[in-house]
């Protein structure tokens, strides 16, 4: 797999635990930047101040829930971000809400707990065409 050395990721997770282990997943597959965000709210904010090359959230957050961030995301008033690619992450993968996240506009859906490895492989489904020269190789 090939993740670009300059990827810019946004974690969003009201457990500050499972953003921890996210994180440190992003950065052994050698994601550049890892920001985090305490919940729904906080990635909205970051978004819209910052450039992200993907997103990572919980779909169950206090503040916004993930289906939240996704109808404001895939909002086409919401500019350039609108096309980030979204990875959902949830411990409730029911039928209804894996149904509701597609939906919505989410790009891949991982059950936790997940591996680094299923981590990789979703983000190679949703950023194989953004590889780049500075692609670390893994």
């Amino acid at each position: 797999m090939i993740i670009p050395g300059r990827l810019r990721a946004l974690v969003a997770d009201d457990n500050a635990y499972a953003r921890a282990i996210c994180a440190n997943s992003l950065r052994k597959l050698g994601v550049g930047q890892v920001v985090e965000a305490a919940g729904g709210g906080a990635a909205i904010l970051s978004l819209m101040s910052e450039p992200f090359d993907l997103l990572l959230m919980d779909w169950y957050m206090p503040d916004v829930s993930g289906a939240g961030v996704l109808q404001v995301l895939r909002d086409p008033r919401f500019g350039a971000p609108a096309a980030t690619p979204v990875i959902v992450m949830t411990a409730y993968a029911t039928r209804e809400n894996l149904a509701r996240a597609r939906e919505l506009g989410a790009n891949e859906i991982l059950a936790k707990p997940f591996t680094t490895d299923q981590l990789g492989t979703a983000m190679g489904r949703v950023l194989a065409p953004k590889a780049t020269d500075d692609a670390v190789f893994l």
